[in-house]
């Protein structure tokens, strides 16, 4: 279960990934930080390092129909919001070289935890039996090149990532329904008149 937090410990659990695999590493990869703030951002404030920006949240139409969850006998609990968030990654670096190989290990960390869940969970998914697929998304240069557009940035080389199955619970609380003990189906049989 997920209150409205959870879209905070997913973007930790990325950045905790991350770090656990590049800024804490011991290669030559060691020391470069992993931030949240948009590329933009991080210019602004003069920081280098990688940003994993989460720039677009959309629901899942597809698991708005899923059955209600039961809590005993006679509550069931309130449809939660399935999400899809959208992270755009995005070395920012000075050296070209060393831009070209965290964007590298970034590739690989994810492709090797593509499923997260357990320990490798943050915040309020800590403890939880939630599961995150995070995948490489296939943009075009265009569909780049527009999200770049809205930082009012040139383009930047770049991947982005689309984390699913992420839930928010409903806040309010279960509706009371009792069980359906016993039905009762009657048939009839349909005479045409010609």
């Amino acid at each position: 279960m997920s209150d409205f937090s959870v879209i905070g410990a997913v973007s930790s659990t990325l950045r905790e990934m991350l770090n656990q695999n590049i800024t804490l590493s011991t290669g030559t990869l060691a020391g470069i930080p992993i931030q949240l703030q948009s590329p933009k951002e991080m210019q602004d404030l003069g920081l280098n390092g990688v940003s994993v920006w989460l720039y677009k949240v959309s629901r899942m139409a597809e698991m708005l129909n899923e059955p209600p969850e039961r809590r005993g006998t006679n509550q069931i609990l309130r449809t939660p919001l399935p999400v899809q968030l959208y992270y755009l990654v995005t070395p920012l670096l000075a050296d070209p070289i060393t831009r070209h190989t965290v964007l590298g290990r970034v590739l690989q960390v994810f492709n090797d935890r593509a499923i997260l869940r357990g320990a490798d969970l943050q915040g309020v998914l800590q403890g939880t039996s939630e599961q995150l697929r995070v995948n490489l998304e296939a943009l075009s240069i265009e569909e780049l090149s527009l999200v770049w557009d809205a930082l009012s940035e040139p383009y930047q080389l770049s991947v982005t990532y689309l984390v699913q199955a992420v839930k928010i619970d409903s806040d309010l609380e279960p509706l009371k329904s009792g069980m359906v003990l016993e039905k009762d189906v009657q048939y009839t049989q349909i005479i045409s008149q010609v």
